[in-house]
């Protein structure tokens, strides 16, 4: 899905801080034995001082960001030496038939759609459902046990077989609710349309930047996977600002982007 860029030449003037407005790079790692689950996330999103202005750190918990280190990172698919030290958070992507090459450069922009995926050529909003469960499992607190909750889930955070395993049920329900291919209406879905109060309909409705979640459009139109971020309210209130700008010119931000080890995502 094309990545509607917030980079509108005019902002500059209504841009509160310059990292919103700043060359932003990422790159993606991808460990199918620590947190990836076959083709989808967790995927490893390692940012650069542009894209580190604008992520909103204190929504993620230690168990979902952290720092690039050799001892941890070492045998992961899109690591090399040069990004220790650099700061990351956990993420999914919101794109099943697009990809990325893990430790390849992208440019990169964030906006409220994904683009150019298996939905319309103007870009697919984020579900409301999708941000919820994104906000929940990067704060550390997709923990919803038996008996106490009904429906119930539990994510496993501990890095390992069990996190693939339940990153591969949030994957494919985040899937399902951008309707991607592949999309699973699982025992995530049941969570989410209990505690927001909706149904398999409204819980796709549009999310507008509710929870704070926004979409990484990564690379040119269309070739590149878009990932999830949460932002801080700062650029999410220059992106409203801008998109009342647009069609008035549109610069680029860059992100070092992975493609997942799997032809098609």
């Amino acid at each position: 899905m094309r990545s509607l860029l917030i980079l509108a030449s005019v902002a500059a003037a209504f841009v509160p801080t310059p990292g919103a407005v700043a060359s932003m790079n990422v790159v993606l790692l991808d460990n199918t034995s620590q947190y990836s689950h076959n083709n989808g996330g967790e995927f490893r999103a390692v940012a650069d001082d542009g894209l580190s202005s604008i992520v909103n750190w204190g929504a993620y918990a230690p168990s979902t960001s952290g720092t690039i280190s050799s001892g941890i990172d070492g045998s992961s698919w899109g690591y090399r030496s040069t990004l220790n030290g650099q700061q990351y958070f956990q993420t999914f992507c919101i794109e099943y038939s697009e990809e990325f090459y893990p430790g390849t450069s992208y440019s990169v922009g964030f906006s409220q759609n994904a683009m150019y995926g298996g939905q319309p050529t103007g870009g697919d909003p984020i579900s409301i459902g999708t941000a919820w469960l994104y906000s929940q499992f990067a704060s550390g607190n997709l923990n919803y046990p038996a008996p106490a909750n009904n429906p119930s889930y539990v994510y496993d955070y501990t890095f390992g077989s069990g996190r693939s395993a339940t990153a591969g049920d949030l994957q494919a329900a985040i899937w399902w609710l951008e309707d991607e291919s592949h999309g699973v209406r699982n025992s995530l879905i049941d969570l989410v349309e209990s505690v927001l109060g909706r149904n398999d309909t409204t819980i796709k409705d549009n999310a507008n930047g509710a929870y704070g979640v926004y979409a990484l459009n990564l690379g040119a139109p269309g070739a590149v996977q878009d990932q999830l971020v949460i932002v801080v309210p700062e650029a999410s209130t220059v992106i409203a600002g801008v998109l009342l700008l647009i069609p008035l010119g549109i610069s680029t931000v860059r992100i070092v982007r992975g493609n997942h080890h799997k032809s098609q995502k």
